[in-house]
This record gives C-alpha cells, sequence and structure tokens, in this order.
C-alpha cells in the first residue's frame, strides 16, 4: 500500500514539475512566440527546462519527505530530505541495530556537546532523549544526529583552529555523499563500531582522556567543577585530530617543548619558544619541505608597523645596532637617518628591512614548511630566553633550542657530513637542503589530558579555555549517556 501510494505521488509530482518547468519557458514568450533574448541568457545559466530525470528525482524527494512527514509531523531534522531519502531506500526499517555502536556514538557526541562547539550536537541529544526507547523516531534521529557528527569529525583537521580555538564557526553540514556510503557499507557488513572508531585519530591520550570524562560528572554545581569538566571536555575535541605519537615534530605550543618521532621512537626533545599572545602560534599541520642553512630574515609588515618603526623614530641608529639593511625596490641600500620616521608606516614603507646571514634573527638555520600564516620553525641567536618559564615570546614561528641537533639529523639524511655544515655556517652563504625523509609537523593546542590515571594540566596561554554559557545543558542528561 505504501509503495503503491508513493509511486502514485511520484507520477503526480513528476507530472507537475513538467508542467511548471514548460510553463515557465512559455511565461517567457511575447505574443509572437520569440523567447526574450535577456532571458535567454538567464535561462542559459539557470536552466528551467528539467530532463527527465531530473524531473523524476525531485519527484521522488518530495515523495519521500511526504511520506517522512505524515509519520513523524512533529519530528524536526537537520537533514530532512537526506534522511527521507535514506528511509525510504531502506524500506522504513531500523538502521542502527547494533547496542554497543549506539552507545558509543552518544558516549562520543554528548562528549562534544559539552565541548561548547556545536550547540546543535546538545539540541538533537536533547530529541534524543525524548524519543521513545527502541522507536522508529530514535533510529531517525540517531542517523541524523550521526550525520552532523560524521561532518565534524570528517572535516575537524581542516578547520580546527576556527572550530576548537576561534568558537561559533562551526556550522551544521551534510557530510559528502561518499562518506554516507561509506557509512552505509560499513552497516551491511556488521562493522558500524569500527567505522565510528575510525573516525578520530586515536592516539593514545585521546582515548585515556575520554574515558576519564564521567570522573568529571560530580558536582557540577560547583563553578570550578564545571570549568574543569569543561575544559578536559574541550581538550579531548583538541586531543582528536593528533595522530599517534610515531613519525613527525609535535609541539603543543602551551608546553613550550617539541618533540621529534621516527617509528615510535623519540630521536629528539626540544624546548621551544612560541608566539605571544597577541601574535599567536596559530594551530596546524604540514610538513617540513628544507632547511635553510645561514638564513637571511626579511622583517615581515606587522612586526615593521608595530615594533621596528616605533623605535627608530627614537633613535635611527637602532637600524645599525640590530643587524639591519633597509633595501629600496633597486636593490640599493638605502642610509636610515636620510628617511622621515615621523610620517612613515608599514603601508607607506617602500623598502624592506633585512638582516644577513649569519646575523639575522633566524640563527644558523630555518626549517620551512607549507602553511598559508607564513609560519616555520627555525634557531635563534637568543639562547638566553629559553631558560625563561614562560616562552611565548615570538611573532608566532616557533623557535627551537635544539634547532642544530634537528639541522644535522636532517641535513644527514640529505647527504651533509657535518664538516660540510661546519664549513657552509662559516662562510654564511645562505643554502637551501631539500629534506628527503617524511616530516609531519603537528602544532596543537592542549591544556588537561590524562595519562596512565594521572591528570596533566598546563597554562591557558592564549585564553582558549574561557568557559561559555552552559546554562542550556541538563547535566543529568549528559550523565545518563557518559556513563
Amino acid at each position: 500500500m505504501l509503495k503503491a501510494y508513493q509511486l502514485h505521488s511520484v507520477k503526480t509530482m513528476s507530472l507537475l514539475i513538467s508542467f511548471f518547468a514548460s510553463f515557465s519557458v512559455f511565461a517567457n514568450e511575447t505574443v509572437s512566440g520569440e523567447v526574450l533574448p535577456d532571458q535567454i541568457a538567464v535561462e542559459q545559466k539557470v536552466p528551467l527546462q528539467l530532463n527527465t530525470a531530473e524531473q523524476d528525482k525531485m519527484a521522488q524527494q518530495y515523495s519521500n519527505e511526504q511520506v517522512l512527514d505524515e509519520k513523524f509531523p512533529q519530528l524536526k531534522l537537520l537533514f530532512k530530505q537526506k534522511i527521507a531519502e535514506l528511509y525510504a531506500d531502506n524500506n522504513y526499517q531500523s538502521l542502527w541495530n547494533d547496542e554497543q555502536s549506539i552507545r558509543q556514538f552518544l558516549y562520543d557526541y554528548s562528549a562534544l556537546a559539552i565541548s561548547g562547539v556545536s550547540k546543535s550536537s546538545w539540541e538533537q541529544l536533547v530529541k534524543l532523549d525524548a524519543a521513545p526507547l527502541n522507536s522508529l523516531e530514535r533510529d531517525i534521529l540517531l542517523t541524523d544526529s550521526f550525520l552532523d557528527y560524521l561532518y565534524y569529525a570528517d572535516n575537524l583537521n581542516k578547520f580546527a583552529q576556527k572550530w576548537l580555538y576561534d568558537k561559533g564557526y562551526y556550522a551544521t553540514t551534510l557530510p559528502a555523499d561518499e562518506r554516507i556510503e561509506a557509512w552505509l557499507s560499513a552497516l551491511k557488513q556488521s562493522r558500524s563500531l569500527d567505522f565510528l572508531n575510525s573516525l578520530s585519530n586515536h592516539n593514545y591520550l585521546y582515548n585515556q582522556t575520554l574515558a576519564s570524562l564521567p570522573n568529571y560528572m560530580a558536582n557540577l554545581n560547583d563553578k570550578n567543577a564545571l570549568a574543569k569538566l569543561y575544559k578536559m571536555a574541550a581538550n579531548i575535541q583538541r586531543l582528536r585530530v593528533i595522530p599517534e605519537f610515531k613519525n613527525g615534530l609535535f609541539v603543543n605550543i602551551p608546553s613550550y617543548k617539541l618533540y621529534y618521532y621516527r617509528n615510535g621512537e623519540l630521536v629528539l626533545d626540544s624546548k621551544v619558544i612560541v608566539g605571544k599572545k597577541e601574535r599567536k602560534t596559530p594551530v596546524m599541520y604540514s610538513k617540513l619541505s628544507n632547511v635553510v642553512v645561514n638564513p637571511p630574515w626579511n622583517a615581515p609588515i606587522r612586526l615593521i608597523n608595530e615594533d621596528i618603526i616605533p623605535k627608530v623614530r627614537k633613535d635611527p641608529s637602532y637600524i645599525y645596532r640590530n643587524g639591519y639593511t633597509i633595501i629600496d625596490s633597486k636593490g640599493r641600500t638605502i642610509d636610515p637617518y636620510t628617511i622621515d620616521w615621523e610620517n612613515m608606516t608599514a603601508k607607506k614603507f617602500p623598502y624592506r628591512l633585512r638582516q644577513v646571514p649569519g646575523d639575522s634573527a633566524l640563527g644558523d638555520f630555518k626549517f620551512n614548511m607549507p602553511s598559508s600564516d607564513a609560519i616555520y620553525l627555525h634557531d635563534t641567536p637568543n639562547r638566553g630566553y629559553f631558560a625563561r618559564k614562560d616562552r611565548a615570546l615570538s611573532s608566532g614561528c616557533v623557535r627551537v633550542e635544539q634547532s642544530n641537533q634537528l639541522a644535522t639529523i636532517l641535513l644527514k639524511e640529505s647527504g651533509w657530513t657535518e664538516q660540510r655544515r661546519d664549513n657552509t655556517l662559516k662562510s654564511r652563504k645562505t643554502v637551501s637542503v631539500n629534506i628527503s625523509s617524511e616530516n609531519p609537523v603537528f602544532l596543537y593546542y592542549v591544556t588537561s589530558w590524562v595519562e596512565n590515571g594521572v591528570e596533566h594540566n598546563l597554562p591557558d596561554i592564549y585564553g582558549y579555555d574561557r568557559v561559555p554559557k552552559l546554562d542550556h545543558i541538563d547535566w543529568n542528561l549528559i550523565k545518563k549517556y557518559l556513563n
């Protein structure tokens, strides 16, 4: 009976769509039957005459949604059209038949809800809780919520800075069709739990911290306890973008430390200096591309405007004392005393400020990697700063205390001997060396985690842990899903 009704609805809707598509062309004709020229231009951009396949598809979508509305007239969904399609294709049978997968998904989704990243995840949990247990309505809501979670998990690495740290940028979006198909395939093969677990990188710190979350659910009427729970939940989302600590350079920004792993072995650890609060080091993933020996340094516009020009106005000799050379567009050196610094700004500044190799702020080595923010790792001549406890001092790039050791490892793999390295340093000539091995770089920001049952905390140097308003959350409901 249902299929007959749907077939009738599809045919009826297809005829209506065909009629209105034809009518739209007819309505734009003149009395003589000619189509207006400007209308032709519009129709070339947005064709109104749909082919039969498109008409049938639109009609089927309409029919699917109509059936869903009749079955659940009060149900509000994030992805109504897609949900209607999925359940029509499955003859309105349940898609969620593995209780372990349901429990794990609701646990992970609840952890997301209290992290402050997505308000829609909390609203979905409320609807899920109101739906009758083992009902088709609940099954539909589970799928609707999972599609939200799938898009989040698939795109978190790409948008980590905006979603996890800048906050307020996450918007619920339908996942790519191929990802939905991959999930449906996993369901058919009874691998739904495997698919769910594949949605995060699962380094051991993520796993242990996620498992510890119920321990922070007691006494949430206390503001300090609530702040600690939020901080842990927010850091769980930050941890999920980090792969296992097996290969690459890992810099946890608030720890001021770099760890370099090869095949699961720690080959180097080093203190680092990161961006100050006004010029934060961004969260990002990249790969080292080359090592520059004896790098020169061209001062960036922001530094010229905010730091250098105000100092030079007071004393033009600052240029000489700090090893800068002022160069014009033709490569000529300019005397700082001939410039009107009082009326100079970075936007008006027609020169480059450069420090020569051997005396530059980048020290002996620069480690390049693709970055939209022009972020890289480098040495520094100011070694005393590494003795400070608070090392948020740079303009965004990462200064590495053990840069000599890091460069030695990478240069050796490219056929350099230590003698060649030392001779090149003495020459003060700039040499760029391509890196022959795979060296991913992960700059991340984690301030709380659990490791082997012990809670670890770091200072929130950039203020990312500020607790948002969480008054809308029913903590008893969260406890229910985090058990």
